[in-house]
């Protein structure tokens, strides 16, 4: 979604509704009623219709987004009057109570009404930033393509750090196993690379230690089980440093080099999924709370009605 639901036809919904609320506040002014202003008057009944209808038609756009067929009042058309009328609607239901609160339905109606409203304010701050930050996240990208280059970029990896050595290619299989946890499974054939390893980043540290140095490999009592308890909290930092070791201490020159070229891809990749994930959650919290409490106005209005007319 754009920005150019806020500007739609030279800001034509935004004018519809300032003009409906200064009508509004016009005939509240001029109004004379018998006693102290509330719904029960002409106006109130007036203004409380107006409401009504509005409210009926803001959640229609619910049903109105998961229309595919074209029509002449556009999706974003739409989307620009729900964002003005509904702002508009603060306005038309405080005048049309009266600012008469009492602890009735009415109120209620009135509080979920202007959570809504409130929760619609936050979702319009939301689709006016979170695309802009999507976008210049992973750009004309998506998620499904970044998992493939990650896969690309796993496969290549394994079989550099097969050339250089075998404990550089047992981290860089345990490090594409814990990323597997931040993102969706990789190709099978990946997968199948890493189970062939079970030593643990501990025991591959240490043997790539014994055969920089020379010295005996420490011998370990009991087996080490690998566990998320005993794993690095960043593989792909514990594998970075332990290359950059063995690039001063010996010299496989371009392997190396593209090894850690690989790395820093790849972490940039989880970098922009996680973000993208982060960016999307916050639409899909957001819609959490502001369509329930859509429904909730919809299910107070017609108990508010019914009450008003029958009781």
């Amino acid at each position: 979604m754009n920005r150019s639901f806020i500007h739609q036809d030279q800001f034509l919904y935004l004018k519809i509704a300032l003009g409906l609320c200064l009508v509004s506040i016009l005939l509240y002014a001029v109004d004379d009623p018998v006693g102290p202003p509330s719904g029960n008057s002409w106006l109130g009944y007036t203004l409380g219709t107006i409401g009504a209808l509005i409210i009926v038609w803001l959640v229609w756009f619910g049903v109105r987004k998961r229309q595919y067929t074209g029509t002449r009042f556009s999706l974003t058309r739409w989307l620009s009057a729900h964002v003005y009328l509904g702002a508009a609607l603060l306005v038309i239901g405080t005048l049309h109570c009266g600012f008469q609160f009492d602890n009735n339905i009415h109120t209620i109606a009135y509080i979920l009404m202007v959570m809504t409203i409130l929760s619609g304010m936050i979702g319009v701050y939301y689709y006016l930033t979170i695309p802009g930050l999507i976008s210049a996240n992973i750009g004309n990208a998506n998620a499904q393509q970044l998992n493939a280059t990650i896969d690309q970029i796993d496969r290549k990896a394994l079989e550099i750090a097969r050339q250089i050595d075998s404990f550089v290619h047992e981290m860089m299989a345990y490090s594409i196993q814990t990323t597997l946890n931040e993102r969706r499974p990789a190709n099978k054939k990946v997968v199948m690379d890493m189970l062939n390893f079970g030593e643990t980043i501990k025991e591959a540290s240490k043997a790539c230690y014994c055969s920089l140095t020379k010295e005996e490999p420490i011998r370990v009592e009991q087996p080490v089980i690998l566990s998320k308890k005993r794993a690095p909290k960043d593989p792909q930092l514990v594998l970075s440093a332990i290359i950059i070791d063995l690039s001063f201490n010996r010299s496989p020159g371009e392997k190396l080099q593209q090894l850690l070229d690989l790395i820093n891809e790849k972490a940039a990749c989880i970098q922009k999924l996680h973000l993208d994930r982060v960016y999307n959650s916050r639409l899909k919290i957001w819609l959490m709370f502001h369509v329930p409490l859509s429904l909730a106005t919809l299910i107070a209005l017609v108990i508010h009605i019914v009450s008003v007319f029958y009781y």
